[in-house]
């Protein structure tokens, strides 16, 4: 099994029913982090989820969310690790853009995703995310343990050293699936599609 990547995926959705398709897309971006993504599947399968939560707290909504389009481009931890601390909209879009997506979840489970092996997931927050990609580089010798301190100072002022310290516990919890309540589509469940639900 290959090693997991960083992902941004840049999608694209309209609200569909048995009737038709909006005009126009909207738009959101998600961040993954996994190895040998199936993306037609896993997508559509997130969208799927998300609907059958959306048609629980709306049951008398017919509609879904239907994925139209996505581009799939690497996280750089490169690019990560240029950020010099300050915490700016516009310096989070060009080096953390996972913080800000975090920040405009609105009707999907996180903008942040862990899958596993199985095809399992779950969510993390932004900073979350940003650890993530991280210690993934730091355990592929991309990263030295000393730009590993200053980046997690910048991310976490005052606590660097101690997120640093506690690093190992810490990817642990990031890469656990946990079981949910939610509901969860099968993986390679077909046809791979949003909905209807």
């Amino acid at each position: 099994m290959p090693e997991p990547e960083q992902y941004r995926v840049d999608l694209a959705y309209r609200l569909a029913s048995l009737a038709g398709r909006s005009a126009g897309t909207q738009s959101k971006t998600w961040f993954f982090d996994l190895a040998a993504p199936d993306w037609a599947e896993l997508l559509h399968r997130v969208f799927y989820d998300a609907n059958v939560g959306l048609r629980r707290r709306e049951p008398n909504d017919e509609n879904w969310l239907a994925l139209d389009d996505y581009q799939v481009s690497p996280v750089s931890v490169d690019t990560m690790l240029a950020w010099d601390g300050e915490a700016t909209a516009e310096k989070a879009a060009a080096h953390l853009p996972w913080i800000l997506s975090s920040g405009a979840v609105t009707w999907e489970y996180t903008s942040c995703y862990r899958v596993d092996e199985a095809g399992g997931y779950d969510g993390m927050t932004g900073n979350d995310f940003s650890e993530l990609v991280l210690y993934r580089a730091m355990a592929a010798g991309r990263v030295t343990d000393e730009q590993a301190r200053e980046f997690l100072t910048k991310l976490y002022p005052g606590n660097g050293d101690s997120v640093f310290a506690d690093r190992r516990d810490r990817m642990a919890n990031l890469v656990t699936v946990r079981p949910t309540s939610a509901f969860r589509r099968a993986p390679g469940s077909r046809p791979y599609a949003s909905g209807p639900v």
